[in-house]
């Protein structure tokens, strides 16, 4: 078997169904053996840029626990990748890499695109090995099968993340051999096992059972361990309340009465001040990072606990002093065990309601003269709307700035949902090209919605066409300011309003998408008004087939619900129907 046939026959049967990039002189070996030997059950999808590419590869690891693969040929198609390899470095995102190279024989001498590192070229595995677990150039055919299941199983085993396997062009039509008589037969058999010590979740059970009020702060990690639902089943058998990070929003169902809301910047002020209370709160696939830590106030380590297959950031920082290093599936299994044996109830939360921030006029960014009328759409108004019409068992993706602060703020995550934002590397434009990794492969009937901004518009929207091509029906919403507005608050607040870099000539996002496809392919709508916003949604409910872009045209400005930018005792409001919106729950994905 040839180099590149074996690569493309490993992810065909291992299930992985899609290699996201885009074509070029030394990748095309790959795509050739796609389309020849992928029988249906491994597709080429053609991105409009190798970041897009990139962030497909990520979402559709993250929403499907799968390995996501991504390709890109040598020179800019390589330094195209880099965005979005960070990002999944920084987040712990399964991703294999394949990123094509000029022959060998010509590395130093002038070939073009040349990465080797050799003179005056970029070394290709010295830049790709810092946003990498590992990165590989494979030199011949000698020890490859070696190579692909340690690329593999370093993607999926201990902290996940990406591996890059850089491919010279005159690899691939190199004579590997066969498959290997003992080639794991699916991507789980590739993790290597991490040591669990009974004695550290013993401890921690131990506390657990002592606590008086207890909670599990629940980590995105969550989602990558080898039974995800195993945190449920312990938390419903022992009344554990559960607070979520931004990032794991759709861990943990919305409509359970154990469920308290989301914590961090763009969290809920009641479940911070739950966690604020709490004697014992145990970090669950989470390093509580500073976006979701500064929400929380004083931090004492001595009232937490940790469970991750890293504790690297938690060690670094001190956060807890019980903690336990193990695949957070494995150690909750353990932990339902020693409560079976032991049994204890947690006392229950008496009087917890669920809030919000009002939602208030922000001050008026100087020299820009928006609309005064009183119908005019409000963010948080929108937001309001919008949650009526996202899916079940769909999946929502949220990009960077206030407008995806706000709509997690003022949303909810329907029954069975991912919800899904990068917070790694936190690039404007990821969601664009995500939602194509999130929305393939997932079931009939499925639907994706997306929160962006016209800036991460601008950066990335033409991925879109994307989802027009494959016929995906993904929802673009598009809140449309005219600037990038969680710049625009920082430059008001810390630079006396001294806006600079940040706003720009107003884009009509409707016209703009309307050239990315025919009526028939694509729904384009746009409202400025909540009685617009609603005729446009009634709309789009008969085009819910086809990929869409909704422009929101937004002329009046709300302060972001950013909890650091909340002045002490900010008036919240209930929220209302929290635990009725949501009707049951379901994991989705199942690969690992």
């Amino acid at each position: 078997m040839r180099l590149a046939d074996a690569l493309v026959t490993v992810l065909r049967d291992l299930d992985t169904g899609y290699v996201f990039g885009v074509s070029g002189a030394n990748i095309e070996h790959v795509h050739d053996a796609i389309e020849r030997l992928g029988q249906g059950r491994l597709t080429s999808v053609l991105a409009k840029r190798e970041d897009g590419a990139a962030n497909m590869a990520d979402a559709r690891a993250r929403v499907h626990r799968t390995l996501g693969v991504c390709c890109s040929t040598s020179g800019g198609g390589m330094m195209n990748l880099v965005a979005g390899l960070a990002e999944s470095y920084a987040e712990s995102v399964p991703v294999l890499a394949l990123v094509g190279q000029p022959p060998a024989a010509l590395d130093g001498r002038g070939s073009f695109q040349d990465s080797s590192g050799i003179g005056r070229t970029v070394d290709g595995q010295a830049l790709l090995g810092a946003i990498t677990k590992k990165t590989v150039r494979v030199t011949g055919a000698e020890g490859f099968w070696d190579l692909l299941r340690d690329a593999i199983g370093t993607c999926l085993s201990g902290r996940k993340g990406p591996v890059a396997l850089l491919l010279p062009r005159d690899v691939y039509e190199l004579e590997v051999g066969d498959l290997p008589a003992d080639w794991p037969a699916h991507l789980g058999a590739f993790i290597e096992p991490e040591p669990l010590l009974e004695q550290d979740v013993a401890a921690l059970f131990d506390r657990l059972r002592e606590a008086t009020a207890p909670v599990l702060l629940l980590g995105h990690g969550n989602r990558r361990s080898c039974d995800p639902e195993a945190v449920r089943v312990f938390a419903e058998r022992t009344g554990i309340p559960v607070v979520t990070t931004m990032g794991a929003r759709g861990e943990f169902p919305h409509d359970s009465d154990l469920y308290l809301g989301v914590v961090g910047e763009g969290g809920h002020p009641s479940a911070a001040e739950y966690v604020a209370k709490s004697d014992l709160v145990v970090l669950v696939g989470t390093g509580l990072a500073m976006m979701t830590r500064r929400a929380l106030g004083d931090w004492d380590p001595a009232r937490a606990g940790a469970v991750n297959i890293d504790l690297g950031e938690i060690e670094r920082s001190g956060l807890a002093d019980t903690t336990v290093r193990g695949d957070i599936g494995e150690v909750f299994r353990l932990l339902e065990r020693l409560r079976a044996e032991r049994p204890f109830t947690a006392p229950p939360v008496a009087g917890y309601e669920l809030t919000r921030f009002v939602a208030r006029p922000a001050v008026p960014v100087p020299g820009r003269t928006g609309r005064k009328d009183e119908d005019a759409l409000l963010q948080s108004e929108a937001v309001r709307l919008l949650q009526e019409h996202l899916p079940q068992g769909g999946h929502l993706l949220y990009d960077a700035g206030n407008c995806a602060v706000a709509a997690m703020h003022y949303g909810s995550v329907p029954a069975g949902s991912s919800s899904t934002i990068a917070l790694g590397m936190g690039g404007m434009g990821y969601s664009v090209g995500a939602a194509v990794g999130a929305q393939l492969g997932s079931p009939e009937g499925t639907r994706t919605v997306v929160f962006c901004g016209d800036g991460a518009f601008l950066m990335s929207g033409l991925e879109a066409h994307t989802a027009v091509e494959l016929g995906l029906p993904i929802l673009y919403v598009v809140f449309n300011n005219g600037m990038h507005g969680m710049c625009a608050t920082r430059q008001q607040r810390f630079f006396d309003s001294r806006i600079t870099a940040v706003d720009y000539t107003p884009v009509d996002v409707s016209t703009v998408a309307r050239g990315l496809g025919t009526p028939d392919r694509l729904w384009v709508g746009s409202a400025g008004t909540a009685a617009e916003l609603t005729r446009q949604l009634d709309e789009y409910r008969r085009h819910a087939h086809l990929p869409g872009v909704l422009e929101l045209r937004l002329t009046v400005e709300e302060e972001p619900p950013f909890a650091s930018f909340m002045p002490a005792g900010a008036p919240t409001v209930p929220v209302p129907g929290q635990r009725q919106a949501a009707v049951s729950y379901e994991m989705t994905g199942s690969a690992l």
